[in-house]
């Protein structure tokens, strides 16, 4: 079999293209990775990539002509350019409701502006004045999010408290659509890397924490019925969107994780913002998928129309694999001369228990053990363990006893 190839286009991110490049490169899979150049596309041009991983292409126009052509020859590409094409922030709040996950209450707004040539005859559908109040009303009254139906980085998001505050933000938004949203005043907040519509990273997230430091590792952060709550939402999420690389974040309030923004096709992996720990997972995650979507090879549509295109993801497995089920478990008490095994990520008093009574009772017996002796002393769990790192971790905790 030939060599397969995964091509990357990325922007002006530093830190893991070439740390995913390298990673899957080191491994000899039968499977390279480069970064993709390009010059110029032909029409109906194939390419030589099986996979293309997409990192840019809301910003370059032409990249996303280029992708789009090149699905048609078969390349896999991560994201879909015509479902991320088609894509806003409005539709995904009306997704959530279909899928009963909870949502903030949302209202798409009229532009301000528009460009030019459009004049007042243009707009005879629309009501004026906007009912503000109505709206306002429908949100749960102030404060209130303001922000726009496209785009991301926090750009033109406005917390308003008051009418005044209102107008004066959508005033300056210009031609953009915007949306009023039901403001959550969260007790916890989490952001959830999704990596091919199975693998799940859960991590506690301030937005309101200086740039880039807004991630923190604290793998008891979430109850367990929360973390759970988040994983099943955020998988449903990108299984209905159709995204295999993507962020979705939940505002928790009374334990209730409400989705705030999760169209973005395009997630942070700096590993400044990320930490190292997590930068770590991403770039391993992403090397096992793409080189597993490699090794299938090229698929061309099985018809060359849009809803073939727009529905060219392969369809993911029917587990998912809750990576770090971010839950507040409480610390077990050490039992008898063992170890407190609750201390290892993943670990909680449930499986501790499971463990002691399978005579595993210390970081030293789980290293001994393998992941294959602690999935069958796990036994059956509601979403896979990965006793792998549990053995990884157990091994270096009783080494450095």
């Amino acid at each position: 079999m030939s060599t397969r190839k995964i091509g990357v286009i990325v922007g002006r991110e530093w830190s893991w293209p070439p740390a995913f490049i390298e990673e899957v490169n080191r491994r000899n899979a039968g499977v390279v990775a480069e970064f993709v150049k390009l010059g110029g596309t032909h029409m109906a041009e194939a390419s030589d990539y099986d996979v293309i991983i997409d990192r840019i292409s809301h910003e370059i126009p032409y990249y996303r002509t280029f992708l789009k052509t090149v699905a048609l020859s078969g390349t896999r590409v991560i994201n879909n350019p015509f479902w991320w094409s088609a894509d806003d922030k409005f539709f995904g709040s009306s997704i959530c409701t279909r899928l009963g996950i909870a949502h903030p209450k949302t209202v798409a707004l009229p532009s301000h502006s528009y460009v030019e040539g459009v004049v007042e005859e243009s707009l005879r559908n629309l009501r004026y004045p906007i009912p503000w109040k109505e709206h306002v009303e429908y949100v749960g009254g102030f404060p209130a999010i303001l922000k726009p139906a496209w785009g991301g980085g926090f750009k033109q998001v406005f917390k308003v408290n008051n009418f005044e505050e209102l107008w004066r933000a959508y005033n300056e938004t210009g031609t953009e659509c915007m949306m009023l949203q039901e403001y959550i005043a969260w007790e916890k907040y989490v952001r959830c890397i999704v990596i091919g519509q199975e693998h799940v990273m859960t991590i506690k997230f301030d937005a309101n924490a200086p740039w880039p430091n807004r991630y923190f590792r604290d793998d008891h952060y979430l109850t367990e019925e929360e973390g759970s709550l988040v994983v099943d939402g955020a998988l449903k999420i990108n299984r209905a969107l159709g995204y295999d690389m993507n962020t979705v974040e939940f505002a928790l309030k009374d334990g209730v994780p409400y989705a705030i923004d999760f169209t973005n096709p395009a997630p942070d992996f700096d590993v400044n913002s990320l930490t190292p720990h997590y930068f770590d997972w991403v770039v391993k995650t992403m090397a096992d998928y793409t080189i597993g979507l490699a090794l299938k090879g090229r698929s061309e549509p099985s018809e060359y129309a849009w809803s073939k295109l727009i529905g060219g993801a392969a369809a993911p497995s029917a587990v998912a694999v809750a990576e770090q089920p971010a839950a507040a478990k409480p610390k077990a008490a050490p039992a008898g001369k063992g170890d407190d095994l609750t201390l290892i990520n993943g670990i909680g008093p449930a499986y501790s228990k499971r463990l002691i009574a399978a005579g595993i009772s210390s970081f030293s017996q789980i290293a001994k053990a393998g992941p294959d002796k602690v999935r069958d002393a796990i036994g059956v769990t509601r979403l896979p363990i990965n006793a792998e790192a549990w053995v990884a971790e157990a091994a270096e905790r009783s080494g450095n006893s």
